[in-house]
């Protein structure tokens, strides 16, 4: 059966003395500290009572940053001194027999899974997830030993991802480090630091150089289900420049597939879909491991039926309001913030590792002021999945609530933004707002007249 997180029992296998639900349990209660001063720092003019609290932490966000490293590096370590099925095993082999000229075989589960018992024997299948184009950057990591290509790997992940949190947000890497699915990425090698990096660099150049960024966003081809609202998006907001940017790098990079790959590895792709929708409606790798709506309504008990009516109910919202903020005249980063939060709804197939690009709107609601307490539930909601993953807490998967519930508040600051004049370009109030305008006049008046003559 296919385990997507089986690498993380490295924790038993190392003997550590310390108990690991200690360790969680100690993470969970030192997020609420950071939060109310991470948020105090990026909304000090919206501070209420709590912000006393976070002075008394002042680097407590860098000591859950530094904690996500250390696990980190530990779990890069042991895999050096002692092989373990990290999801990247999936990468180095994929790339190994894209090397030897077999790109179609990394399609291939049995041929794929003896690739990885070539290093040591694992029990657990681990196959390859991703389009050709992905090949093309696994392919350097092809040339190195499996424990060192690991490492590597999640060492550049990691600096491509915080180099693009730096020009998204000057000042806040130590708070992105510390968001816990960084940490997943860390320990099992999985590609949702990259992919954030990329998502995140192109929207940070969307509005001044949109052709630009719709290359970066075109990158997106790589994983195709965090991408599928790309379109909705630039046609809403009238983002031609960008469209026609991911248009060249997508399909360039798909192009690039084939002449590298040849048609037979898409082909082989699609061969081995059945059994990644698989995955997805049935459960294979355990519903509580993943992040989509359908599959905490399926860990919850619910029929696939009734799972699959709540997960289109849920993406069509997400869509429609998409489709609302990108036609409004707000800030690029609200939309940017719609856009991410969106995204991560629509797919069934959805692990706690891709939530990474979920710092987007975490960043801009925090920099707004938005409830402290409330963000600081949902920035620890993903912890439970690592303790699933670690067989500490199988109760309830609350995943998916996290995307929704920011999806919420965004469109609430939003929409109280635009009767409120906040966020929108124009000098004349929305028609909303004239309205309240003008039956406050009315009252104000009245209330004048009405008053007793000194």
């Amino acid at each position: 059966m296919v385990d997507h997180f089986a690498s993380v029992t490295f924790v038993a296998r190392l003997r550590i003395f310390v108990p690991r639900i200690h360790v969680v349990g100690a993470l969970q209660r030192s997020v609420y500290q950071i939060w109310l001063r991470l948020s105090g720092m990026m909304a000090a003019k919206h501070s209420t009572g709590p912000e006393v609290v976070g002075r008394c932490y002042p680097h407590a966000h860098k000591a859950m940053a530094l904690a996500f490293l250390f696990v980190s590096c530990l779990a890069i370590f042991t895999n050096i001194v002692y092989l373990r099925q990290l999801d990247f095993i999936a990468y180095w082999a994929a790339a190994v027999m894209a090397l030897q000229g077999n790109a179609a075989g990394a399609y291939d589960v049995a041929a794929h899974m003896a690739v990885q018992n070539s290093v040591a024997v694992f029990h657990n299948r681990m196959p390859f997830a991703y389009p050709p184009p992905f090949l093309l950057l696994l392919i350097p990591f092809g040339f190195l030993p499996y424990a060192f290509a690991a490492a590597l790997w999640i060492l550049t992940t990691a600096t491509a991802y915080f180099a693009a949190v730096r020009k998204l947000l000057p000042g806040s890497v130590w708070l992105a480090g510390a968001f816990p699915p960084v940490l997943v990425n860390g320990m099992i090698g999985q590609a949702g630091l990259l992919l954030a990096a990329i998502f995140i660099a192109g929207i940070v150049n969307l509005k001044r150089r949109p052709f630009i960024a719709g290359l970066f966003l075109g990158c997106l081809v790589i994983k195709p289900q965090l991408a599928v609202l790309l379109p909705l998006a630039f046609i809403a907001g009238g983002q031609w420049r960008a469209f026609a940017g991911a248009a060249v790098s997508s399909c360039g990079l798909v192009l690039l597939g084939a002449l590298f790959f040849g048609a037979d590895s898409y082909l082989a792709m699609l061969h081995q879909m059945p059994l990644f929708v698989a995955i997805a409606t049935d459960g294979l790798s355990g519903w509580y491991k993943m992040s989509s709506v359908y599959a905490a309504l399926r860990f919850a008990g619910a029929g696939s039926g009734l799972a699959w009516l709540y997960h289109i109910a849920v993406g069509v919202g997400a869509s429609a309001i998409l489709w609302w903020v990108w036609r409004q005249p707000v800030e690029m980063a609200a939309k940017a913030a719609v856009l991410v939060t969106a995204s991560v709804l629509i797919s069934p197939y959805l692990y706690v590792y891709d939530t990474v690009i979920l710092v987007v709107p975490f960043f801009w609601l925090a920099a707004r002021g938005e409830n402290r307490l409330l963000l600081a539930i949902l920035w620890c909601i993903p912890l439970l999945s690592i303790g699933q993953a670690l067989d500490i807490e199988q109760s309830l998967n609350l995943a998916p609530a996290v995307p929704i519930m920011l999806l919420a508040l965004i469109f609430r600051q939003l929409f109280h933004a635009k009767t409120r004049k906040l966020l929108i370009g124009s000098q004349s109030p929305p028609p909303l707002a004239a309205w309240y305008q003008a039956i406050a006049r009315n009252f104000s008046r009245r209330a004048s007249r009405s008053a007793p003559a000194d």
